[in-house]
């Protein structure tokens, strides 16, 4: 049921881009620290927009909507419960924290600059009836809680919707406390 980044299709150079873009989302849930803050580092990703992907204010950090993408290919494509497994979505969203807190560390120097994570708020492209968003948002929780330990206690909302952009089936944008 999971629907990742189709390989077929696609030429051979792509296709080889998008197995290499799946080893490293599989470097990213690796339990090094270092190793994943290092190919996070590498790959912020940049808007898709006239937008920041992070803005610094009055000791916040407000963070854009994070796909779950390397650059501009998304590692996770369809709507959960339809052609995106619980537990494939659950990556998604953990994936997406991991962008957010780059993003942060991007603008401020690192993950240590980070007080306490306040919101996570998860959009989930949600096939009709689908009714567990909270389940999927449970991924990017548990990754903060992971990285931050309390620091990563934050308050959540969980929205089911119809599409996201470029077909992802999860988005997320957070609020953290930042230290300059």
């Amino acid at each position: 049921m999971t629907r990742r980044l189709p390989l077929s299709g696609y030429p051979p150079r792509q296709r080889a881009g998008a197995i290499e873009l799946r080893r490293a989302a599989k470097c990213v849930a690796s339990p090094d620290v270092k190793q994943r803050q290092a190919i996070e580092m590498s790959s912020v990703n940049k808007p898709g927009g006239n937008y920041l992907p992070v803005i610094i204010h009055g000791g916040l950090a407000y963070v854009s909507g994070q796909l779950p993408r390397r650059g501009e290919d998304l590692l996770y494509v369809g709507k959960v419960g339809a052609d995106v497994d619980i537990a494939a979505a659950q990556e998604a969203a953990a994936l997406c924290a991991d962008l957010c807190i780059s993003a942060i560390n991007h603008a401020t120097g690192g993950e240590d600059r980070i007080v306490q994570v306040l919101q996570l708020v998860g959009y989930v492209a949600s096939a009709p009836g689908f009714t567990q968003q909270s389940q999927v948002m449970n991924g990017a929780s548990d990754r903060l809680i992971e990285r931050l330990g309390e620091r990563g206690r934050h308050t959540r909302t969980s929205v089911g919707v119809a599409e996201l952009p470029r077909g992802a089936p999860v988005e997320l944008n957070m609020i953290a406390a930042v230290r300059s």
